[in-house]
């Protein structure tokens, strides 16, 4: 499904007279050249000079295809390294330089053409390497790759028209060999076996001469005597053509990110900006750079988060998402989705939904919780790189086909408050992740309730506010805790550290253990804060939200010794969403509909 959705992407892009010009066709690819070396018709070297200048290290190129290169020697035409070209660098040098040379000589034998015969005089001259000084040969053997120049820069010998058609005919002659041909898998046509798949480069952490998306290296996985990729029977058009579009894609801003060692890539059936804009968004929580583009994907969300029909985006169009890791020489497949954005918008909207949660900093509108933004809190110290990758792809696929997320997310995310208490370091700072952790445990927990059909009501419904009628055991303890420690706060501004970076763990696991003595010094703290005219009326406030949750509800159950997974979830919830309750105004509630708490004392 992979191969033949980059196959139908590639297809469009030949078609496309604005694309089709910067994309691979047979026989040839786009590679990063370093330097361009210009000789005579006699084949001497004249010069060297880089194709790039400033920080950049190479210039990306149509040249002659590389199709792969193991650890053996393997000459490419008229674009190679220094160690082919010339013939130094180090000890497999010669070897490799007389392999380049005997390449030429078959491709350029019968080319009538000045470009032609000054390259074989030029790779057959011994004395090439000394005609150039030290410090350039240094430069040539810096691992960039080199094309050649006839007389002057810019007369790429690899672009001139008969040169060219020597490379074609060359290529397509016939081996004769007929164990390469065979039914593709992907087409369901018979033709030539493509042995080898295209190296490709741009996933972060692969080997940089590229990694194969298709390989069989080993005993174990051949079978009816064949082996590398013929074990894949996909022809040599399809494995170019979906070896091609890849490259395209890594190479794309548009259409790739990169989050830790994972390269994610993205496309759709018809070019959309809103539609790219919105699945890079999606990945990433990157923001269009045109203010149009961004106004579209604004209005998309709300209406996905609203369940409305789709208006920027035509909900038939399809998308394609592919995430990437390095494995080797070799690309794993992290995830791979499918589908229309009508349907995505469905399963998007829903997600915003279950993520929808109070935004912590007491906005009446609430933050929009990106995929990454949800993983990152299962990892050490919210690096991506510390993500789990077999969690990536399922949370993924959660999220675009509206499953369960796995049991470890929220496993994960408890084991990361108990750790760092909510709060993350970046740059020297700690930034407080509690709304984020708190909306992620709120998807888990709504999410699992929906898909086993439980009903709830009132009394157990987890809302996007402070539900005060819930009367869940985990819930009203965390609204106790944020009682508690905002009268801490109260009393004493300027602690070192508060009940949240000593006891929220304890809490929130054993609470019988721990809420007794905190709540013995929440009187001190109240009797502190009474004295003061500026913080009696927060005394008085905190008094009612005590009375309220331990006067309405905990006596019936009392403090539990221990509290279960799902009520730690909902102790983290509660507490979150009580801390942001204790500082909405009036006119916050009555956006959120919210009510108050002397309202809610009032209809009892």
């Amino acid at each position: 499904m992979i191969l033949q959705e980059l196959c139908l992407l590639y297809d469009r892009l030949a078609a496309d007279p604005d694309l089709s010009a910067g994309l691979a066709h047979p026989g040839w690819s786009k590679e990063k050249v370093a330097w361009s070396l210009v000789i005579d018709e006699d084949g001497n070297p004249l010069t060297m000079y880089p194709l790039v200048q400033g920080e950049q290290k190479y210039q990306e190129l149509m040249v002659p295809e590389h199709d792969g290169r193991t650890s053996g020697v393997k000459p490419f035409f008229l674009c190679d390294k220094a160690s082919y070209v010339l013939g130094v660098g180090d000890s497999k040098a010669p070897k490799c330089h007389e392999a380049s040379r005997k390449l030429h000589a078959e491709v350029l034998e019968d080319c009538d053409d000045l470009g032609a015969r000054a390259t074989l005089a030029f790779l057959s001259n011994e004395e090439a390497a000394s005609s150039l000084g030290p410090q350039e040969l240094d430069a040539l053997s810096n691992g960039g790759m080199i094309v050649l120049c006839l007389d002057r820069p810019g007369e790429f010998i690899h672009e001139r028209k008969n040169v060219r058609s020597a490379w074609e005919e060359f290529r397509t002659r016939d081996d004769g060999n007929d164990e390469t041909t065979g039914w593709c898998s992907v087409t369901g046509e018979r033709g030539s076996l493509a042995r080898l798949f295209p190296l490709v480069t741009g996933v972060p952490g692969a080997q940089s001469s590229g990694a194969s998306l298709v390989s069989y290296n080993f005993d174990a996985t051949e079978s009816y005597g064949k082996s590398q990729a013929y074990n894949a029977s996909i022809s040599e058009d399809v494995a170019f053509k979906a070896g091609h579009a890849l490259k395209y894609l890594l190479g794309s801003r548009q259409h790739r990110v990169y989050q830790g060692n994972t390269a994610i890539t993205f496309w759709t059936d018809a070019p959309s900006p809103v539609a790219n804009s919105f699945l890079s968004m999606l990945v990433s929580g990157q923001k269009a750079e045109d203010e149009v583009t961004r106004r579209g994907v604004a209005q998309a969300l709300q209406e996905m988060k609203k369940g409305k029909p789709l208006t920027p985006i035509d909900p038939s169009v399809g998308y394609c998402l592919l995430g990437l890791s390095p494995n080797a020489a070799r690309l794993s497949v992290r995830f791979f989705e499918r589908g229309t954005f009508g349907e995505l918008a469905e399963k998007y909207g829903q997600y915003l939904r279950d993520t929808e949660i109070i935004d912590q900093f007491n906005q009446v509108d609430t933050a929009t919780l990106t995929f990454w933004q949800m993983v990152a809190q299962a990892a050490t110290l919210g690096k991506l790189e510390n993500v789990p990758s077999t969690l990536v792809s399922r949370c993924f696929s959660a999220m675009t086909d509206g499953g369960e997320f796995p049991k470890a997310l929220p496993e994960l995310v408890r084991s990361r408050i108990r750790a760092d208490h909510g709060e993350v370091p970046y740059k020297g700072k700690s930034y407080d992740v509690m709304g984020r952790r708190a909306a992620v445990l709120k998807a888990c927990h709504v999410r699992r309730q929906r898909l086993q059909g439980i009903q709830q009501t009132r009394k157990e419904e987890v809302t996007v506010a402070l539900n005060r009628e819930n009367e869940n055991a985990g819930y009203l303890l965390g609204r106790l805790f944020a009682v508690l420690e905002r009268a801490q706060q109260g009393a004493i501004p300027n602690a070192n550290a508060t009940i949240r970076d000593r006891y929220i763990g304890a809490a929130s696991s054993t609470p019988a253990r721990v809420f007794q003595p905190l709540l013995r010094g929440c009187q001190t703290h109240l009797s502190t804060l009474r004295k003061d005219p500026k913080t009696a009326g927060t005394a008085v406030k905190l008094e009612r939200e005590l009375d309220d949750i331990i006067g309405r509800h905990l006596p019936d159950t009392g403090i539990p010794k221990i509290l279960s997974a799902d009520d730690q979830d909902m102790f983290f919830i509660g507490y979150y969403q009580e801390r942001c309750d204790l500082w909405l105004s009036r006119a916050d509630r009555e956006a959120l509909q919210v009510p108050d708490s002397d309202e809610s004392t009032k209809e009892d």
